[in-house]
């Protein structure tokens, strides 16, 4: 029962803290967007409206901000969750290291 709780609440944790970082992320590039572009990003860079260069930008700097973004909350949770359990999150165990040489 313990682990079925510990994985939920990793779940609910983990998850909070990478759709805030996310979203953190996503307002932070739009706000950069207007302010270098002095116009808004695309709302559908798929619509064949948007030009290929800015759909292209705009997908490739807002994945790579929310991606970074999502990454290092979820790293920063997960080491504070490693210090408050004494163990790593539910699904982030390190493989034992391997002493033998053969």
């Amino acid at each position: 029962m313990a682990k079925a709780a510990s994985k939920l609440g990793w779940k609910v944790v983990g998850g909070a803290a990478t759709a805030l970082a996310g979203t953190a992320a996503s307002r932070g590039v739009t706000a950069v967007y207007r302010k270098v572009r002095k116009s808004d990003p695309p709302v559908n860079p798929a619509d064949p409206d948007t030009a290929w260069a800015e759909a292209i930008a705009w997908a490739a700097i807002s994945g790579l901000a929310i991606g970074l973004g999502r990454l290092a909350a979820e790293r920063t949770v997960a080491r504070g969750w490693a210090r408050a359990t004494g163990s790593p999150p539910p699904g982030m165990v390190r493989p034992e290291v391997s002493t033998s040489t053969d």
